[in-house]
């Protein structure tokens, strides 16, 4: 009976240390939203994704999964994780976000393997952001081209 008690504070242990028996890995997550602006104007259709990073200090290399979404007519977006389309947020910390193409038409840069900004996305709190593209140049859009190019290979 002790040895039968003594397996299953051990696996009881484990379950806590592995953050729940049940669970399905998920971080958590917090609502993000915002806007997507080129030269003053929303744009529609663009791909936007926060991507989580490791913070300094972090206990764990393990940071979560990248949240995604695409703008709307107002160019506004709102990010999901775990359920696509649904708007559940993106996980809680510091993230990388970048703007692909998608379906946008702007002479912006646009280029989802690309950083526009580190930012934290807080529990609690509202998470809006504005992120604002700069004019293409003639890199971006080589770039932009070997990208879809690349996509296309595949």
């Amino acid at each position: 009976m002790l040895a039968r008690c003594g397996w299953f504070g051990v696996l009881l242990g484990c379950c806590i240390a592995f953050n729940g028996c049940g669970r399905s890995g998920e971080f958590g997550t917090a609502k993000t939203t915002g806007v997507v602006i080129c030269d003053g104007k929303p744009v529609v259709g663009a791909m936007v994704y926060f991507e989580p990073i490791a913070s300094a200090g972090a206990k764990s290399a393990l940071v979560g999964k990248q949240g995604f979404s695409y703008t709307d007519d107002a160019g506004r977006f709102d990010i999901s994780t775990y359920n696509p389309g649904k708007g559940d947020g993106a996980v809680v910390g510091m993230h990388r976000v970048r703007v692909g193409r998608g379906k946008a038409v702007c002479d912006c840069a646009m280029n989802s393997e690309v950083d526009l900004m580190q930012v934290e996305v807080k529990q609690g709190e509202t998470n809006e952001f504005e992120l604002q593209l700069k004019k293409a140049t003639l890199a971006d859009k080589k770039a932009e081209e070997r990208n879809r190019d690349d996509d296309e290979d595949d």
